[in-house]
């Protein structure tokens, strides 16, 4: 009887996706140590199996703009925050943003108008 030769399945992290997630979480956090944490976070919550980067890198959006969020993020309600920096760090349109942060998009545009006239609001549309 020929022995079975058992092999382990190991799940490699590539660098590119390591310092995508790490550039959109320090673009989120006021502090590169943030960062830090939030995508070790990330990744060590084993998320890696299910997730595409972009999932990855909303989450560490996400965990660093709840630990300590860079200006302007700072200055908005942490939910507006969420939205904005989604947007603006992951280019994401307000469909992936529903998708990401389980809201409708009537609610997204709500959050991205808040968000943005907490940064301006001499803007007429924020009067």
């Amino acid at each position: 009887m020929a022995a079975r030769t058992r092999t382990r399945s190991v799940t490699t992290v590539s660098e590119a996706r390591v310092d995508f997630v790490y550039a959109a979480a320090l673009g989120a956090a006021a502090d590169p140590a943030i960062a830090e944490d939030a995508t070790a976070r990330v990744f060590a919550a084993g998320a890696l199996r299910r997730s595409d980067g972009v999932v990855l890198a909303a989450t560490a959006i996400r965990l660093a703009l709840r630990a300590d969020p860079a200006e302007p993020f700072a200055a908005m309600d942490r939910r507006d925050a969420e939205a904005v920096a989604l947007a603006r760090l992951l280019r994401a349109d307000e469909r992936r943003i529903a998708t990401l942060l389980g809201v409708d998009r009537v609610e997204v545009r709500r959050r991205l108008r808040r968000g943005l006239c907490a940064i301006t609001p001499l803007v007429a549309a924020c009067a």
